[in-house]
């Protein structure tokens, strides 16, 4: 059988775990797609879209932050700051961060409230792009 075990791990809770037969993930260098039996690598992950497919089901997306994805022996563990459904992205809240995170960006404070202000910008949209994307 051509699946694998996709394990996805938040911070806090269990995001996801079960069968897969492709996962898609968003990394430095650009998407980054995973089948079975996969050769053993360790990725960085970035914020942006994750599309996956679980056994017998239909291709879906989620958002996901920074984090890691380990490949080893057909097996797939992606541990994020955060993931979310299309449905569980509020679109107010990522609307008003992005724009808490441009005006911290204008106010050129030091280097590292830059760098802080520039990953929540990645971050709300990328959160914006997955749940429009899914049509939600």
């Amino acid at each position: 059988m051509n699946t694998f075990s996709l394990s996805i791990y938040e911070a806090d809770d269990v995001f996801l775990e079960g069968e897969a037969e492709l996962v898609v993930i968003p990394t430095v260098d650009g998407e980054y797609g995973i089948k079975a039996n996969h050769e053993n690598m360790v990725f960085s992950v970035v914020p942006g879209k994750l599309k996956y497919r679980m056994v017998g089901e239909e291709m879906k997306t989620a958002f996901v932050s920074s984090g890691m994805m380990r490949v080893e022996d057909n097996d797939v563990l992606i541990l994020t700051e955060a993931a979310e459904h299309p449905w569980e992205i509020d679109e107010v809240r990522a609307k008003r961060k992005e724009a808490q995170a441009r005006e911290a960006i204008l106010q050129k404070r030091s280097m590292q409230e830059y760098y802080l202000a520039q990953a929540t910008l990645i971050r709300s949209i990328n959160r914006l792009k997955v749940k429009h994307d899914s049509g939600l």
